[in-house]
């Protein structure tokens, strides 16, 4: 049977009625960008599948189910790693160490495919191919499943994370734990393991996205806990603080070494910042943007007929973390009203590594951006002339001697860069920084 073609033309549903209605064997493996998997089918009933990336390992699985200790996973690891790459597979490894029962292992595999399955369904395209009589390793462990049963709960899902989205809003708002009346009626409350392992998260800094992506759960099953804890009243949620980044004044903070751009941010909010997790779709992939950001409440005054007038506005202060590409960096601060590009000044060698920074800023539809100088190691920062020399920018730019720890200077310097974004036409007299 020749299958293949792209999922905006057929509906993986309708792909699986028909392997199914051929009783055909084989696997279909389905493609977009780098993510991609297999689901494998015998005689029309579905046995195996996987997708990469993984979500959630066999092993974590277990382990996370309270199925399987943890210090067995690691044993069963160490065994497949010296076995090598034609050595069993997880999950013969644990049942000839009797560490789980068959049954068990083949309910986490139909989980497993469900999740797979799943993955797949939220696609709105992406290539697909059938090839008949391919077969799963000899060393994965199978089940049967009914098609109809795993389109079934695939659109129950579906559905559930409808459910998810119209009551929590985005999975970028902050979560926050609650005082719920209920709690002295029932005195007590009562947290399943899954329950337990999201809450241990909430600190009101971290999003949605953040959280499902720490907790060890996998992003459906995630969100339906913090779901369940919002419904019973445990749980609250608050719009996400990187919204602020087209709605008002914002600054972005952009440099080579994360650890100090993080820093820098946490200087200036007193370590009140939210950690958040936006998704952006670059090229028709789906690609996480971690983001740290922080507000400021700057306080003006300006005077009018010999009288004060005093006014107060909101600026966010963000930075991304982690390996990020230029083509996300965009996505992100496309909107920022100014940058602050930080620069190592140890040494000229330090002070190149910062060349990379100040070409992506000048591609940036015209926002302005000062130069922020630390040094990390030398006692004394390379002279502002020498800064602009090496980074290639004009007298126009002004540089900014910053200790990254001191919060009057990190201060100064994103007051300076707000004042550019304000054309310097009000001064900031005073700035008050909270996440």
């Amino acid at each position: 049977m020749l299958l293949q073609g792209n999922l905006k033309e057929f509906s993986l549903p309708n792909i699986f009625q028909l392997v199914k209605m051929s009783a055909k064997s084989g696997a279909l493996t389905i493609r977009r960008d780098e993510a991609w998997g297999k689901i494998y089918f015998t005689n029309g009933l579905i046995n195996y599948a996987f997708s990469i990336p993984q979500q959630l390992p066999l092993g974590e699985r277990l382990v996370q189910a309270g199925l399987l200790k943890p210090a067995q996973l690691r044993q069963a690891l160490s065994a497949q790693k010296k076995a090598g790459k034609e050595g069993p597979r997880i999950g013969t490894i644990l049942l000839e160490k009797e560490f789980i029962a068959r049954a068990t292992l083949e309910e986490a595999i139909r989980e497993q495919i469900q999740d797979a399955a799943f993955d797949f369904f939220s696609w709105a395209d992406g290539e697909f191919s059938f090839s008949a009589e391919e077969r799963p390793d000899d060393q994965d462990v199978l089940v049967e499943m009914n098609v109809e049963n795993v389109i079934m709960e695939g659109c129950r899902r579906i559905d559930e994370w409808e459910l998810i989205f119209e009551h929590l809003g985005s999975l970028e708002r902050i979560p926050h734990l609650a005082y719920n009346e209920g709690v002295e009626d029932r005195g007590e409350v009562r947290l399943t393991p899954d329950e337990w392992r999201v809450v241990v998260h909430i600190d009101g800094r971290a999003d949605i996205n953040t959280i499902l992506r720490d907790c060890g759960l996998d992003r459906f099953h995630g969100a339906k806990v913090i779901y369940s804890l919002f419904s019973s009243g445990l749980v609250t949620v608050s719009e996400p603080v990187i919204d602020g980044i087209a709605k008002g004044v914002s600054v972005c903070v952009r440099g080579p070494i994360d650890f100090y751009n993080e820093v820098f941010l946490t200087t200036l909010t007193d370590s009140n910042v939210t950690k958040q997790l936006r998704v952006e779709l670059i090229d028709e992939r789906e690609v996480e943007v971690p983001i740290v950001a922080g507000t400021l409440t700057t306080v003006e005054g300006e005077s009018e007929d010999d009288e004060v007038l005093v006014a107060t506005a909101e600026v966010l202060v963000y930075t991304s973390v982690g390996l990020v590409s230029d083509a996300a960096w965009a996505r992100v601060a496309r909107d920022a009203s100014a940058f602050v590009v930080l620069v190592n000044a140890n040494d000229a060698d330090s002070l190149r590594a910062g060349r990379r920074d100040v070409d992506f800023v000048k591609k940036s539809d015209g926002a302005p951006f000062v130069l922020a100088t630390y040094t990390s190691m030398a006692e004394d920062a390379v002279e502002p002339d020498a800064v602009r020399k090496a980074l290639g920018v004009d007298h126009g730019v002004p540089v900014h001697v910053c200790s990254l720890r001191d919060r009057t200077s990190v201060i100064g310097v994103v007051r300076a860069a707000v004042d550019l974004a304000r054309g310097a036409e009000r001064p900031t007299h005073t700035m008050k920084g909270r996440g």
